[in-house]
């Protein structure tokens, strides 16, 4: 199926999305591509998998996860992690799990859902992550979007090849967000 940028892209919870799907979330989490720019980038084995799928389905956790579509065909993961509502804010995550879809601009829809579902969905107050300080792209998407670094932790990650990597933080907050949405929407929509 050929992709265009006036392909619809949708988000649905992983907790009702088929069995298959939320099984190729493991797939995409496991893929090279994917696991090196992780912060935790051990091999997810199917039981640690599956018991995130049942903290999903229950609610449990502080977690939410959607998975993108691109006309039907699920292709990302957006999700909100560690979300505390007394405190009014929640770490955050993405990522392109199907390699076709790479360099598309996705990259750009997926952050603007994360933050239409932080701030307005959700009511958060800040939205934070962290980005390996070797991912240029992503981090350069998300200063984009209108993230502020905020911080560097020094060879705080250990990868898989025994090199440590420092560990750049990132955050937005509520009222940084309505001032720019207009802009980051707009960004967004320019794939």
């Amino acid at each position: 199926m050929p992709f265009s940028k006036k392909s619809a892209v949708t988000f649905l919870d992983v907790a009702a999305i088929p069995d298959e799907i939320q099984w190729r979330i493991l797939e995409w989490r496991n893929s090279d591509f994917v696991r090196s720019q992780m912060l935790r980038q051990h091999l997810i084995s199917q039981e640690e998998h599956g018991a995130w799928l049942a903290g999903q389905r229950s609610g449990a956790g502080g977690t939410r996860c959607r998975v993108a579509h691109v006309d039907d065909k699920p292709f990302g993961v957006v999700s909100l992690n560690h979300i505390d509502m007394r405190a009014g804010n929640s770490d955050w995550g993405m990522y392109i799990g199907e390699k076709e879809f790479l360099g598309k601009g996705l990259g750009k829809v997926l952050l603007a859902e994360i933050l239409r579902w932080g701030f307005e969905e959700t009511d958060l107050q800040r939205l934070y992550t962290s980005v390996l300080a070797t991912n240029a792209q992503a981090l350069d998407l998300y200063l984009k979007a209108g993230f502020i670094q905020e911080g560097r932790w020094r060879k705080h990650v250990l990868c898989e090849t025994g090199e440590r990597r420092d560990l750049l933080w990132i955050g937005m907050l509520r009222d940084e967000w309505e001032a720019e949405k207009s802009r980051i929407l707009q960004w967004a929509l320019s794939r």
